[in-house]
């Protein structure tokens, strides 16, 4: 049976999970803002050891690898990767949209679209589709405006995330009007938390729990895509 332990800092949200024995056995999901570099360890701490899990006995780490905050995402990989190195562990990387994409029903049978606003009327998009019982991703994960990922999605379900923000005088709905008037998923779960990143990241350990596993690396698209992407759609205006 496996013990794991999941980490999320890729919003303002620290958020983390433990499974015991195959099983969830406790979460933390609490809006930090700038204070998850304070925190993390100390929660890491205090969950494993609520969950009676030592350090030692965990069997791998699972952390959110954005897209997402810049500065989050690069904490929580770190302590992640530290973790796996101290311990001898794998430690496997899930983005952000198939977190998101977790919270779907099970049920639903046709291809979904997640979309996750990034700044303005930016948004990163992927469609997905559940397939006996996971989701998996039909594409890259790319970045867009709000108005052509609507456009393109059209009468598809869709999840929507707007990032919470702790910052004084940041609107993070600023710009996503397009977004209002789209078919929503029908949703199992609430929230993105860790939970659903242990649903994602385990069945891809179990599948092959001897490895080899690649370095989880951040998916920093906003940096990359605006080599093409800024460039074109200034062209535009």
């Amino acid at each position: 049976m496996i013990d794991a332990l999941a980490i999320d800092t890729t919003s303002d949200y620290l958020s983390l999970a433990v499974l015991r024995a195959g099983e969830p056995a406790g979460s933390h999901y609490a809006l930090c803002g700038t204070a998850i570099a304070r925190t993390i360890l100390h929660e890491i701490e205090a969950l494993l050891r609520g969950a009676g899990v030592a350090p030692e006995a965990l069997d791998v780490l699972f952390v959110a690898c954005g897209p997402g905050s810049f500065t989050g995402t690069r904490i929580g990989m770190s302590v992640a990767l530290t973790l796996g190195r101290v311990l001898g562990r794998p430690v496997l990387g899930v983005d952000a949209l198939s977190i998101l994409a977790a919270q779907t029903d099970p049920d639903l049978g046709e291809t979904f679209h997640v979309l996750l606003n990034c700044v303005r009327d930016e948004v990163y998009h992927a469609p997905f589709r559940r397939r006996d019982n996971e989701v998996e991703a039909l594409a890259p994960i790319r970045l867009t405006t709000a108005a052509q990922a609507a456009a393109e999605i059209g009468q598809a379900p869709c999840l929507v995330r707007r990032f919470e923000t702790a910052q004084p005088g940041i609107d993070a709905q600023a710009g996503l009007g397009p977004l209002t008037g789209l078919k929503r998923a029908p949703l199992r779960h609430a929230q993105p938390n860790a939970l659903r990143l242990l649903a994602v990241g385990l069945p891809r350990y179990l599948a092959r729990p001897g490895g080899p596993f690649e370095t989880p690396t951040p998916v920093y698209l906003k940096s990359e895509a605006f080599r093409t992407w800024r460039p074109a759609r200034e062209a535009q205006r």
